[in-house]
């Protein structure tokens, strides 16, 4: 009887034993319609359309998020039927629809470690730091602004990347949501 190979095969950006592949595919499958970091920065900037309904709802966060900031700063840019209250809802129940979708599209292991995040609340967070990265370029002249703003969004970013292979590799368990007090 010939031994087994121990070559490892690189698929995305998991490395994994060739006798492992079915499992890894069915990994994928069992997470499918989640957006990879890169998929998400382009569902975030508006240039990805159609598949997962998380292109869409990460769209319309990142706006609200941009709406948020620019409120915030320009009191003469805020529209006159602005309603802080009701968009900061808009957001919770967008966080509300990712994580609900997240409890019926995406493994739940009972082994993996407990995220402290819903996945909601993570392309949220991913959502309002790219707007204010894309704020930050557009308004500051600091290169030292704009240099800090990339680099925070990219780690954010790189975040995300990593929470990705963990769910795909059923190292993470996030929880459900929440729906607290003035959230939804």
């Amino acid at each position: 009887m010939r031994p087994k190979s121990s070559t490892i095969v690189r698929v995305g950006v998991t490395a994994i034993p060739p006798n492992d592949r079915e499992p890894y595919r069915d990994r994928l499958l069992a997470a499918e319609g989640l957006l990879e970091a890169r998929q998400l920065l382009l569902a975030i900037a508006g240039t990805l359309q159609g598949g997962s309904p998380l292109i869409e709802w990460a769209r319309e966060l990142a706006d609200l998020h941009a709406t948020l900031i620019t409120v915030a700063i320009s009191a003469t840019r805020r529209p006159s039927d602005f309603d802080e209250t009701v968009t900061r809802g808009r957001v919770g129940t967008l966080i509300g629809r990712i994580d609900e979708w997240s409890a019926f599209h995406l493994p739940r292991p009972a082994t993996g470690r407990r995220h402290t995040h819903s996945l909601g609340e993570v392309i949220s967070h991913l959502a309002a730091t790219y707007a204010q990265m894309q704020w930050t370029l557009r308004h500051s002249d600091s290169a030292q602004h704009h240099h800090d703003a990339a680099l925070r969004f990219a780690q954010v970013q790189e975040g995300y990347a990593d929470l990705v292979d963990e769910i795909r590799t059923l190292r993470v368990l996030l929880p459900l949501g929440w729906n607290g007090i003035g959230q939804r």
